[in-house]
């Protein structure tokens, strides 16, 4: 069964509020593409094949420990070409530790689908809040400063 962008968003809204990493990177293409076109100087911006995607989005991190997701929310917005959407992507939930809730625009994605699968994904995340309802901002800014 061939998906639909919009149907592929769904899938990875999905993961994401249930934190099922793997699942979200079973929607790429083998020979699928994950930008971070702003990432840190000297970091690496883009990962091409299934692989490297796994192993980007796949590892723990502090971040995703501190923030506990109750609901991942989605509003497609289709492009002129049918195979690219631009997604937002919504969180709400609590931090772990405080138990403070939180909800914010965590990221906006350009997604190509081809054949069902994430051919390109281009993501811009709202880092700095994250690691702000994370309770996590100061080390943060302190190893982007360094």
């Amino acid at each position: 069964m061939t998906f639909t962008p919009a149907q592929v968003v769904e899938r990875l809204r999905t993961a994401m509020e249930t934190k099922d990493r793997s699942a979200f990177v079973d929607e790429f293409a083998a020979d699928g593409v994950y930008e971070l076109p702003f990432s840190l100087a000297g970091a690496p911006s883009r990962f091409e094949g299934i692989d490297a995607v796994r192993a980007l989005l796949v590892r723990d991190s502090p971040m995703s420990r501190a923030m506990e997701f109750d609901r991942v929310s989605a509003r497609v917005l289709q492009s002129t070409d049918p195979e690219t959407v631009t997604v937002e992507f919504t969180v709400d939930g609590r931090n772990s530790a405080s138990g403070e809730p939180f909800s914010f625009l965590s990221s906006v994605g350009v997604i190509r689908v081809v054949d069902g699968k994430v051919k390109h994904y281009r993501d811009y995340p709202s880092v700095l809040r994250g690691a702000q309802v994370a309770g996590m901002l100061k080390p943060y800014a302190r190893s982007l400063a360094e």
